[in-house]
């Protein structure tokens, strides 16, 4: 049994009557290492962790634990079978998929030297592109401006802007720190000629106090929580 991360999405209150359609949360695996130093943004990025086939299998086996939810996974992964996985998700009754975790959300430097090989928001780009095609909406995770332009080729539904590693260093980032960064992707979204909906990473204790979001977002997604694989 692995253990699993739930990212609850929360819309402003005058969005909410009109977006019926986004998932009410996003389901991703869960850091196979722990420590209380260590947010669980970014221990899902260190390589200890399980692949998407492991999340795949699970809600495959368990399907009810992704009903109204997104599906998180880490499509850079070069071993991905998209066909076989498209066919399993669609069986599951999975609607939405995420690139979640990204590559983006690692340090610049680590993240040019992914792009080197290959493995990076441009692949994830296409492996988003690849599930639109086959039928699901797409939750496109991005950290800076040029990802989020290219991510408006495969037109998704939602957009979620995430902190890179390096913005933790001093903690959980700052309420303006992340309003800046969210209004920066915006105007690029907003230049493509995109129109969705619009997410920032916030804390549950921000959710009662929507005049202090950033103005340009729809909604916050929450910090992740543990979840029980069991469920049913």
């Amino acid at each position: 049994m692995i253990e699993l991360m739930n990212w609850r999405i929360v819309l402003r209150s005058e969005r909410k009557p009109a977006l019926t359609s986004v998932p009410s949360s996003i389901l991703t695996i869960a850091p196979q290492f722990h420590h209380e130093n260590l947010p669980s943004e970014v221990g899902l990025l260190l390589p200890t962790n399980s692949g998407p086939r492991a999340l795949i299998d699970t809600v495959v086996e368990t399907p009810n634990l992704c009903r109204d939810a997104a599906l998180g996974l880490f499509l850079a992964d070069p071993l991905l079978n998209l066909t076989r996985e498209h066919r399993r998700l669609s069986d599951a009754k999975v609607e939405w998929v995420s690139n979640l975790p990204s590559t983006e959300q690692q340090d610049i430097e680590f993240s040019q030297q992914l792009s080197d090989v290959g493995l990076d928001y441009k692949r994830e780009r296409d492996m988003l592109a690849s599930f639109r095609s086959a039928g699901f909406k797409i939750a496109a995770v991005v950290t800076d401006a040029t990802a989020a332009a290219a991510m408006t080729e495969v037109y998704p539904e939602v957009v979620i802007v995430l902190p890179r590693i390096a913005d933790f260093a001093a903690g959980f980032p700052s309420l303006h720190q992340r309003g800046s960064m969210t209004q920066e992707i915006f105007h690029v979204l907003q230049d493509a000629g995109w129109s969705g909906i619009l997410l920032c990473l916030g804390e549950t204790s921000e959710l009662a106090h929507e005049r202090q979001w950033p103005d340009k977002v729809d909604g916050l997604i929450c910090r992740p929580e543990l979840v029980s694989s069991a469920l049913s």
